[in-house]
């Protein structure tokens, strides 16, 4: 199996980071290897907290991501706007794993990866805890993260 670029995230650590505003977040299943690349934003200037999920789908430099669904109040939902369709595996996946990761129930298989970038604003990890938890010391002040 090919080597994960990042940090493997604690169950708890995953639901912060998923919902911290700006990260990118690999889904790995470490029995078989499939793995998605997922980037969730929290949109901006809303009173909600709502968060748009998309999918890696390739381009030159892998930076290409379609959207395909939505987040709120802890719930997916998939978008009919999306190019991508609601039975395809990466939606699936998705789907799968957030809502088995908040209800305290994700299968130990199933592993959550980060880039080393902070998942609320996008830079660079430096702080060794934070590395670990996907969250910089100062965005986790701001999203009243205890570490």
């Amino acid at each position: 199996m090919e080597q994960i670029k990042g940090h493997y995230l604690s169950n708890e650590d995953a639901k912060s980071f998923l919902l911290a505003g700006k990260c990118i977040a690999t889904f790995l299943n470490s029995e078989s290897g499939n793995r998605y690349t997922y980037k969730i934003s929290k949109k901006k200037n809303s009173e909600r907290d709502i968060y748009f999920v998309k999918v890696l789908t390739g381009g030159d430099n892998n930076s290409d991501y379609t959207f395909f669904g939505s987040i709120y109040n802890n719930q997916f939902k998939w978008s009919q706007k999306s190019s991508i369709k609601e039975d395809a595996n990466s939606v699936k996946v998705f789907n799968y794993v957030f809502s088995k990761l908040f209800q305290n129930k994700l299968d130990n298989r199933i592993q959550i990866w980060h880039e080393g970038l902070c998942g609320r604003c996008g830079r660079k990890l430096t702080v060794p805890e934070s590395i670990l938890n996907g969250i910089g010391p100062e965005c986790a002040k701001k999203l009243k993260i205890s570490k």
